[in-house]
């Protein structure tokens, strides 16, 4: 996994953007970027008790590579449609040698808690928390920050699953937009209504328009699910 340490130097984000920035019209360019690698970093410290979700990713349309870890835990998801490949944590193994679970994705619905959980390993729900906010330029052209309603049931939906289903209220939102006019650097912060937990989740956008390389496991290291089901 890459280190997340100093990955968040605002004003190293692409450089300047042109001014005139129009930060909305970013966020729809970035989410209709052919494809996209970024860097996630989500912390949820209760006390001096930190615990943060780190996501290593690319994707397109038709691929996702997503390398989680989340303390000593790491695993990956891959897509390849019409295939989706999901790691066991490390450590585990399926059966014998097969530590990698396969699904054919026509198995599953758009609504499906499948489809939910890899649009929250990419960008897109960062994007839609962006849409909401109420932002404003700050003094370097190409920042903007500002608050977001905690209770947007599209603020909601967005931050669920990477916020562990936990509500935070006070959200706050900044944003570089690069030289290229898409958003490079994300950063959410909030805080639940107890005041005992917080919420900072950093982000970095890059590669925009690479290829997103996805190398399926090897015959014999996956099991199908739907095989699975069968012996169970």
């Amino acid at each position: 996994m890459v280190s997340f340490a100093g990955a968040f130097t605002f004003e190293a984000a692409g450089g300047d953007a042109a001014p005139g920035v129009d930060v909305r019209a970013a966020s729809t360019d970035t989410a209709h970027a052919s494809s996209v690698h970024y860097t996630v970093a989500v912390t949820l410290r209760k006390g001096k008790e930190p615990l943060t979700l780190r996501i290593d990713g690319g994707s397109s349309r038709d691929r996702l590579v997503a390398h989680l870890s989340l303390g000593s835990m790491i695993g990956s998801v891959l897509m390849s449609k019409p295939f989706l490949y999901e790691s066991a944590p490390s450590g585990f193994v399926v059966l014998g040698n097969i530590n990698w679970l396969r699904l054919h994705l026509s198995e599953s619905s758009p609504r499906s808690q499948v489809m939910t959980t890899l649009r929250s390993l990419t960008p897109s729900p960062l994007l839609h928390v962006i849409a909401e906010a109420r932002l404003r330029p700050l003094g370097r052209r190409g920042t903007f920050a500002g608050p977001v309603a905690y209770d947007d049931p599209v603020v909601r939906t967005s931050l669920h699953q990477l916020a562990a289903g936990l509500e935070f209220r006070a959200l706050h939102v900044r944003v570089q937009v690069g030289r290229d006019g898409l958003i490079h650097r994300v950063r959410i912060t909030g805080r639940t209504a107890d005041g005992k937990t917080t919420l900072n989740l950093r982000a970095r956008l890059y590669d925009f328009g690479v290829p997103v390389q996805v190398m399926p496991p090897s015959p014999g290291s996956f099991m199908d699910t739907a095989l699975e089901q069968l012996q169970a």
